[in-house]
């Protein structure tokens, strides 16, 4: 192959599988620096492609922070999805989906970053994004309300038990992933309550629990 095709330090790509360079390059990015960091311009060096190349599937920054957030989005449905269709029993449910919510959150933290850490212009423009968000929140909503339907659920607005099973959730995620206050006060004021997933386990089910009179 002729040397001069291919510059040092650019890599190559096929045209076909240029969006998903730049998708994982945007999120590299994210993972060593903050939305600060991130640009068009910082990703067109960081996929090692032409200044002009992300213009091609993003028209802007913002165009291109949607697309992270819905393929976030779509990843985390698909775990969510699964315990849809497998788990009947739903506070069981109710419990997996916040531990799926938790894993996502570990596993996948520029993904989380960016889908929850920028506000968009308006949700409408993006509307692939929108369904999914949609989605995964409705995941979360037909199972707090089969919760409550059970015999000895407690009187509940299903609004608020539906809201608060998400903000219990997320809040839960974005402490555990600061790993350095957890540790904190663990040794401080939680000594007892054992490792961060045992942590997530169970604050998860205290939260079910609390949908059913004792």
């Amino acid at each position: 192959m002729n040397k001069w095709c291919c510059p040092r330090g650019r890599k190559s790509y096929h045209h076909g599988n240029l969006r998903e360079t730049l998708i994982k390059s945007a999120l590299d990015i994210l993972t060593e620096g903050t939305l600060n960091d991130l640009s068009l311009r910082a990703l067109a060096r960081r996929a090692g492609v032409s200044q002009t190349a992300p213009y091609r599937h993003f028209e802007d920054k913002e165009a291109l922070i949607a697309v992270l957030k819905e393929d976030g989005m779509r990843k985390l449905g698909e775990g969510m999805k699964m315990l849809m269709e497998s788990e009947k029993n739903p506070l069981d449910r109710l419990h997996k989906l916040g531990m799926k919510y938790v894993e996502f959150a570990e596993t996948n933290p520029a993904h989380f970053k960016v889908m929850f850490e920028y506000e968009l212009g308006s949700y409408a423009k993006y509307q692939d994004l929108l369904e999914a968000s949609d989605r995964n929140f409705l995941y979360f909503q037909e199972t707090v309300n089969e919760c409550l339907a059970l015999p000895g659920a407690r009187k509940i607005d299903p609004e608020v038990a539906q809201f608060g099973a998400w903000s219990l959730i997320h809040g839960l995620s974005v402490l555990l992933m600061n790993r350095s206050l957890i540790d904190h006060m663990k040794e401080d004021y939680f000594v007892g309550l054992g490792d961060r997933n045992q942590i997530a386990e169970q604050v998860t089910e205290l939260f079910c629990n609390s949908l059913i009179s004792s």
